[in-house]
């Protein structure tokens, strides 16, 4: 359903430590439409609206309403000079805004 690359899975495994994992979903926003939402688990229970993928070390859970437009999707780490963050590539976006925060299904 959803990829991780390599650098993508390393990053997450340090950044979850001692954490669950991460959630992830699409919410209406952004000048396109819909805007990734990636937050970490913490403490909390993902009940049934998140499809869960387990990774041996940390857990991925994805919001239920969003899967059809996350499948096949992989999230990254990337690097810009000083500037750092988890980014999506998603063959199911038709476009995407200027600044990238958003994307149009």
């Amino acid at each position: 359903m959803i990829e991780l690359t390599d650098k993508a899975y390393e990053k997450l495994l340090e950044k979850t430590r001692g954490d669950e994992g991460i959630t992830i979903a699409l919410l209406p926003g952004g000048c396109a439409g819909f805007e990734y939402k990636l937050d970490f688990i913490g403490n909390r229970i993902l009940d049934s609206s998140f499809q869960i993928i387990d990774y041996v070390n940390f857990k991925i859970g994805v919001d239920k309403m969003s899967v059809p437009y996350l499948d096949g999707a992989t999230l990254d780490w990337q690097q810009h000079g000083i500037n750092e963050e988890f980014i999506f590539i998603n063959p199911n976006e038709q476009s995407k805004c200027g600044c990238g925060v958003s994307a149009y299904f």
